[in-house]
């Protein structure tokens, strides 16, 4: 039995990301791979709203489906989940957040002035310093960087994402926590341990908001545990499909 698979990639990457992961799901998935708005083969739009994001998608989609998240890619998969119930069957986030950007009011976002630093090494040099931050992700996990070395060519392709910054300034203020409680299908959190960007009191956050959910914490993954473990990531993911027979 097939099943259509959302795969939201994070921000200042593209869909390339899922590329090896991919290889270790299920033969029965179909995997459905967009660019967000600023990345990749996607035009920039005015504003970068996870919610208006979510609405394009839903609309898109034919049938419902699980839903795979990373960082960013998870936010929007909040919404997703939230206000199109019937359009996903169960939810993956992995290095996601209820808020992109740390607040006053929530420390497990990531650091703004942080982000734009990234920023402006991405439009300096993107090849570079995304090479960089990935090979960092895998530090753990050093069989991985043969990986990482064949994904480079498909990540940089496009050059810098145009809707890097586009994106950080409509993110100041979002905020996903009001609609945790309207996600109500089976949800898998993988957080990495060694994570710098998204702590996994985040993933502990979102387990408690989150119903039906489970976390996962990978002890030596960093921001990318479907990069630096795939097997564990996949073989998790998989095992929780079976355990609700979607597969």
């Amino acid at each position: 039995m097939s099943a259509s698979v959302l795969l939201l990639h994070g921000w200042a990457t593209n869909h390339h990301i899922f590329d090896y992961v991919r290889t270790k799901l299920p033969s029965q998935c179909n995997f459905i791979t967009p660019d967000l708005p600023g990345h990749g083969q996607t035009a920039l739009t005015d504003t970068f709203d996870p919610e208006t994001i979510a609405q394009t998608l839903a609309y898109k989609l034919k049938e419902p489906v699980h839903v795979i998240g990373w960082s960013l890619g998870g936010l929007i998969g909040q919404y997703l989940a939230a206000y199109f119930p019937h359009l996903v069957k169960s939810l993956c986030l992995t290095a996601s957040n209820s808020q992109f950007i740390a607040s006053e009011h929530y420390e497990f976002g990531a650091k703004f002035a942080s982000l734009q630093k990234f920023a402006q090494l991405f439009e300096k040099d993107y090849t570079r310093h995304i090479t960089q931050f990935l090979q960092l992700q895998i530090l753990a996990a050093p069989a991985q960087k043969p990986i990482v070395a064949e994904l480079l060519p498909k990540l940089t392709q496009y050059g810098v994402p145009v809707g890097i910054n586009n994106a950080l300034e409509s993110l100041k203020n979002n905020n996903s926590q009001p609609i945790l409680a309207k996600i109500t299908c089976p949800s898998l959190l993988i957080y990495g341990q060694k994570d710098g960007l998204v702590p996994v009191q985040a993933g502990l956050h979102l387990n408690t908001h989150i119903t039906n959910s489970r976390l996962l914490i990978l002890p030596r993954a960093a921001h990318a545990p479907f990069l630096s473990h795939p097997n564990e990531f996949a073989l998790a993911l998989t095992d929780f499909w079976h355990n609700y027979d979607y597969f």
